[in-house]
């Protein structure tokens, strides 16, 4: 289970990037979606330049455009998400056969090297999988004006 979650939140974040990349080319100014001078610009830029991209457009445009208002919590929910994401897709999780439980470890040397051990469940790797798709919603609703409720608030 744990596996088929990280791959859940691998593939949400894979929509996010590229949901964030094709909003900075409609806000840029480009009229098709998928035009390929913004997808040119932005393919060798990594996350942070982008998420400094669409905040940048935004307060850009802010003057003409004032549903743009709300920019910055949106760029806080994507940093949000990013940080949850991060967590797991830059660190191991492995059983631990001592506890039975999964780990992440993670580690920093930042003047000196700390290491940090912690239980995960299942529940905290969908918890960041919410935080991504909550984040691409808001951006979609920031960008288009159309809300997109998360898909455990949808009516299907």
């Amino acid at each position: 289970m744990f596996m088929l979650e990280l791959g859940r939140m691998t593939t949400l974040w894979g929509s996010l990037e590229s949901t964030i990349t094709l909003n900075i080319g409609v806000l840029a100014g480009y009229e098709k979606m998928f035009d390929s001078r913004a997808l040119i610009l932005l393919a060798h830029s990594n996350f942070q330049q982008r998420l400094h991209m669409l905040g940048s457009l935004c307060e850009f445009l802010l003057v003409d455009y004032p549903q743009l208002a709300s920019y910055e919590s949106v760029v806080k929910k994507i940093e949000a998400a990013q940080k949850a994401r991060n967590k797991y897709a830059h660190n191991s999780v492995v059983f631990n056969e001592e506890t039975g439980k999964m780990n992440t470890s993670s580690f920093s040397s930042r003047g000196k090297l700390k290491l940090n051990t912690e239980d995960v469940e299942l529940c905290h790797i969908q918890e960041a999988s919410s935080k991504i798709h909550e984040a691409m919603c808001a951006l979609h609703a920031l960008v288009t004006t159309k809300e997109m409720k998360p898909l455990w608030e949808r009516d299907i």
